[in-house]
């Protein structure tokens, strides 16, 4: 368990050891214990582009950025309070806790993965289906596709593109070509497509619609 504060950076690590490109993406935080200087790593399954063959085959080491910050921070404050945390409020975050590793997942996803356009796997609106209004960083929002109602969560959204962070994946058969949206996947969608999360919740609430 850590405290959140401007003395404990958060870092991406990028490394990569058979220089095809990609780097493999780690979330490492340093600490001190003792007169020991450690750190704690969290691997992600996120992979990003090398900008060239030399920087694959090292390491990098980048700090958070805003946006970084922002988006664990608002995903930290759902999964702890469901609602933000008041201003000032110190942040306990257990590392080691799996919910908090998947929100350091859906960060690296954010940061680091290739947007991906999904229009062949959306199923046809019906028009029955309640758009959901709440574009907020961090909303978890429902898909509607032809493999039924999926999981994602909001990254971004800029006029009536919305950018997301997929939390269920997708694999179909379309017009004889395999397509395949896998877990933290990024996608865009426009802002009509994005239903509520009642749709895709996966333990059924009081106003939760069953299908």
């Amino acid at each position: 368990m850590i405290d959140i504060d401007q003395n404990i950076p958060f870092l991406w690590r990028l490394s990569s050891d058979n220089g095809d490109g990609f780097c493999m993406v780690t979330m490492v935080v340093p600490f001190n214990q003792g007169e020991e200087r450690l750190e704690h790593v969290i691997e992600t399954d996120i992979f990003s582009f090398a900008s060239d063959l030399e920087s694959a085959q090292s390491e990098e080491v980048l700090e958070w950025n805003e946006e970084d910050i922002n988006l664990f921070l608002k995903l930290i404050s759902k999964q702890q309070s469901e609602g933000q945390l008041p201003p000032g409020e110190t942040v306990r975050v257990d590392l080691n806790d799996p919910e908090t590793i998947e929100i350091v997942q859906i960060v690296a996803a954010a940061g680091f993965g290739v947007v991906q356009s999904c229009e062949e796997i959306l199923a046809q609106a019906s028009g029955t289906e309640q758009v959901f209004p709440n574009l907020e960083l961090g909303t978890e929002v429902s898909l509607n596709t032809l493999e039924g109602y999926k999981r994602g969560i909001i990254v971004d959204a800029e006029d009536d593109d919305v950018v997301c962070v997929m939390l269920d994946e997708v694999a179909i058969r379309v017009n004889g070509e395999f397509i395949e949206i896998c877990q933290h996947d990024l996608i865009m969608v426009k802002r009509y497509q994005i239903l509520d999360p009642m749709y895709s919740s996966e333990a059924p609430k009081g106003k939760d619609v069953l299908h």
